[in-house]
């Protein structure tokens, strides 16, 4: 219900468009059946590209100040940095239209239309928020561990970064998690339970429980990180130190930053789930403590795949 009054992502970003008088650009990207868009802010056909993955718990389309918090980053990467990106928006099928492994297929699609127009694998930074950044982290296991059913990323493909903003890890809450507890009252997601609740509608959808370990950070064996090196240079990890799940994020963190050399984990102390994002919904000129943070972070990882 929500999900219908807010409506779907493609109309949240003509609607920014309209606001902003920007024209909007959108391609019809994958098969018939499980056709996607991807909604772009800049050119579509550019040399460097962050392809964001938008959250909302897979039912839920994408918030409108997401937009506006990507807008900020490509104008901020062009003046500040002189680094001229575009953002590349997908726009994949929420359940209950679609289930796992649908979005996945989507991304991996959004892939190789990238690719079949001539952007290099290494001027793309991948990112997503929550259950995007769920979807990130599907991406890079499905590219280490292929599943049958999902079309293959070419072989060789290695992405110059991939950034989780708060990411949703674990679709059921846990026991002896003291950040559940701890933030409820301070988080934009409350109670708890909520993910649970989220969680619930995901897993109705799954029909093999061999493929929750893609989806699903406790069902995941040991090792199942491991080179993910092979898969993307750099890896950035942050989260709130006022966010519920953020006892989830620094046990999932420090464990990947072992497996990756080159991943890092970063918390805003007195942040909350997805916070860089609310500077742009209240129109907040004082930016989070994130914010620059992943600015730099991006803009260094453009910087390294030009040298």
């Amino acid at each position: 219900m929500l999900a219908r009054i807010i409506g779907p992502s493609t109309q949240s970003y003509e609607k920014w468009c309209k606001r902003n008088s920007e024209h909007p650009i959108i391609e019809t990207i994958g098969s018939e059946a499980e056709q996607a868009r991807l909604l772009w802010i800049g050119s579509k056909h550019p040399k460097r590209v962050i392809l964001y993955l938008h959250g909302g718990g897979f039912w839920l389309p994408m918030a409108d100040y997401s937009v506006k918090f990507w807008r900020y980053i490509r104008d901020a990467l062009l003046h500040q940095k002189g680094i001229d990106a575009s953002i590349a928006i997908l726009d994949y099928t929420l359940i209950p239209e679609a289930e796992f492994p649908t979005p996945l297929k989507q991304t991996v699609a959004a892939i190789h239309h990238l690719l079949s127009n001539g952007v290099l694998a290494g001027n793309i930074q991948i990112a997503g928020d929550s259950a995007g950044a769920n979807l990130v982290l599907q991406l890079i296991l499905h590219m280490l561990h292929p599943l049958e059913d999902v079309p293959s990323v070419p072989a060789e493909t290695k992405f110059c970064g991939a950034y989780l903003m708060s990411p949703w890890l674990y679709l059921r809450v846990r026991k002896g998690v003291k950040s559940y507890s701890e933030n409820e009252k301070w988080d934009v997601i409350a109670p708890t339970s909520k993910f649970t609740e989220f969680g619930d509608r995901v897993l109705a959808g799954l029909s093999d429980d061999a493929i929750l370990p893609y989806i699903d950070a406790a069902s995941a064996p040991p090792g199942w990180y491991s080179n993910a090196e092979s898969i993307v240079d750099r890896v950035l990890i942050t989260g709130g130190g006022k966010e519920c799940i953020r006892d989830d994020i620094v046990e999932f963190g420090e464990a990947f930053c072992k497996e990756h050399s080159g991943a890092q984990l970063v918390i805003d102390e007195y942040g909350v789930h997805d916070d860089p994002f609310y500077d742009f919904l209240v129109g907040e000129k004082k930016l989070s403590e994130l914010t620059p943070k992943i600015l730099q972070w991006l803009a260094e990882g453009f910087k390294l795949s030009d040298d």
